[in-house]
């Protein structure tokens, strides 16, 4: 599991457990305890899905940035091998017209 899935984990988590303490130790009638419990899933589903929109996006903007190094590194190389053809033609020209 890496960094960015134990975080979201974590968050989870911790927020799922204050909300179960929180309506657990609380003395109120089933009503308001249910009206808890869903405003703690509700505020639960909205820190976990903001926790994954942020990282959602760093994840785009990886992908992007690695994207843009594979493209530099790849044209780099279709030069150098155009240029590695170009100087074998001319060295093949050159040994025939010799």
């Amino acid at each position: 599991m890496n960094n960015t899935a134990k975080i979201i984990t974590g968050v989870v988590a911790g927020a799922a457990a204050g909300l179960i303490t929180g309506v657990l130790l609380a003395p109120d009638s089933g009503k308001k305890t249910r009206k808890k419990i869903e405003k703690g899933a509700k505020e639960l589903a909205s820190t976990a899905s903001d926790a994954i929109s942020e990282k959602v996006g760093q994840a785009k903007e990886k992908y992007n940035e690695t994207m843009e190094v594979a493209k530099g590194k790849y044209n780099t190389s279709l030069d150098t091998a155009a240029e590695k053809t170009k100087n074998g033609v001319d060295k093949a020209n050159k040994a025939l017209h010799a």
